[in-house]
C-alpha cells in the first residue's frame, strides 16, 4: 500500500535526522492530524476483513506500481528505495506497517507519525533540477489513495462480485481514516466516491507517467529471484535453476493479479497488454483461493497481526453478547431495605 515506506539506502538520508519542527518547507505540517481527529479502522469493517488476507499482497502490487507512476514518488523511490537490493525485506517492512495501520489499535497512530518522520529526509533534485520531497502533499496523498481504486477493481477476485455502492462508500471512509492515521494532508482529499472518480481520472489523464521504476517493478515480477550472496559461486547456476522453477507459479500469480486489477488506462500508459486468456487464468486462480478461504482456518489465511486482532474483536463481542443474556448479580428490588438505615 505504500511505495515510499523504505529503510533509506542513501547515506545522506540516514545522516539527516528528522527535524523536531512540525512545519515543512512550503508551509505543510509534518504532523497534519491531531490524535483526537483520527479514527481507527473498525475491527469489523470490510477493510479489516479483506486487507489482512495473505493474498491481498499481490493485489496491493497494482497500487504500488501506480504510486511510482507519479513522477515525484518514482524519482524518490528510484534514489532511496531498497527494492532492488532487498525486495523481500522491503515488502515485509511495508506489509508490517500497513498491518499496524489497520489492526494495530493505538499503535496505528504512532506508526503514522513514525512514517512521516522517516520520510522527511528523503529529498532530492530531479533530472530537471527541481527540488522534490517524499512528503510532497500531492504525492503523499496519492500513495494512500491508490488503495481505493485497486480494491474496487479487485472485488470480483476477492469476494466474487462487485462491491455495492454502500460498500464503496464504507471503503472510502476507511481509506480516509488510514490517510489521517499516516498523517496525509487532507486538503483536497476526496470525500465521496463521486469526487474520488474525478480525482482518479485527473491523475490518469494528467499526472501519471510510464516511469522507469514502474516498468522495472513489472519486469522484476517476471524475473528469476536473485540467488543469495551466501551461496557459493560454483553452486549458483544450479540454485538459480531450482529457484526459477520453484518460483514460477507464484510469480505468475503475482504478475497476473497485479496487472489484472489495474485500470485499463493504467495498463495502456505502461504499454502492458492484457488478453482474455490472462483474465480467465486470473479468475480461475482466485476462484480456487476463495474456495480455500471458506474451509481453511483463519490462522492460515491472515497475516498474524490481522488474525489476532480479529480474534480479540470476536472474543470481546462474545463477552458483550453474554452480558446481554444475564447479569453477574441479582438486581435489588425497589423495596429492598436500605442497609445503611
Amino acid at each position: 500500500m505504500t511505495a515510499v515506506h523504505e529503510q533509506s539506502s542513501a547515506d545522506e538520508a540516514v545522516a539527516s535526522p528528522p527535524s523536531t519542527d512540525d512545519r515543512l518547507a512550503g508551509g505543510d505540517h509534518l504532523i497534519n492530524n491531531r490524535d483526537d481527529e483520527i479514527e481507527l479502522v473498525p475491527a469489523d469493517s470490510l477493510t479489516a476483513d479483506l486487507a489482512g488476507h495473505l493474498t491481498f499482497l499481490p493485489v496491493n502490487g497494482a497500487a504500488f506500481v501506480m504510486q511510482v507512476m507519479h513522477p515525484v514518488i518514482g524519482d524518490v523511490v528510484d534514489k532511496y528505495s531498497v527494492f532492488r537490493t532487498d525486495p523481500l525485506g522491503r515488502a515485509i517492512r511495508s506489509t508490517d506497517s500497513v498491518m499496524r495501520w489497520i489492526y494495530g489499535g493505538q499503535e496505528a497512530i504512532e506508526e503514522g507519525k513514525r512514517l512521516r518522520k522517516l520520510h522527511q529526509p528523503l529529498q532530492m533534485r530531479n533530472k530537471a533540477g527541481k527540488h522534490i520531497s517524499a512528503l510532497n502533499p500531492e504525492a503523499y496523498q496519492w500513495v494512500i489513495a491508490t488503495a481505493f481504486p485497486t480494491l474496487l477493481s479487485a472485488a470480483p477476485l476477492l469476494v466474487g462480485r462487485e462491491f455495492s455502492r454502500d460498500e464503496q462508500r464504507e471503503l472510502l471512509v476507511d481509506n480516509r481514516r488510514i490517510a489521517k492515521i499516516v498523517q496525509v494532508p487532507m486538503r483536497g482529499y476526496p470525500e465521496t466516491v463521486e469526487e474520488f472518480d474525478e480525482y482518479f481520472d485527473d491523475f490518469i489523464e494528467n499526472k501519471l507517467t510510464r516511469h522507469p521504476v514502474a516498468v522495472e517493478l513489472i519486469e522484476q515480477m517476471r524475473a528469476a529471484p536473485p540467488v543469495p550472496r551466501a551461496v557459493p559461486r560454483a553452486m549458483r547456476p544450479a540454485v538459480k535453476r531450482v529457484a526459477t522453477t520453484a518460483a514460477a507459479p507464484m510469480q505468475k500469480f503475482n504478475y497476473l493479479t497485479t496487472v489484472g486489477v489495474m485500470d485499463p488506462r493504467v495498463r495502456e500508459i505502461l504499454g502492458l497488454s492484457w488478453s482474455d486468456r490472462e483474465q480467465k487464468q486470473l479468475e480461475r486462480m482466485h476462484t480456487v483461493l476463495r474456495g480455500s478461504y471458506r474451509v481453511l482456518p483463519e490462522r492460515l489465511t491472515y497475516f498474524p497481526l490481522a488474525y489476532h486482532a480479529r480474534r480479540q474483536h470476536a472474543a470481546i463481542q462474545a463477552m458483550k453478547r453474554r452480558e446481554q443474556k444475564g447479569a453477574a448479580f441479582i438486581k435489588p428490588s425497589g423495596d429492598a431495605p436500605d442497609p445503611h438505615a
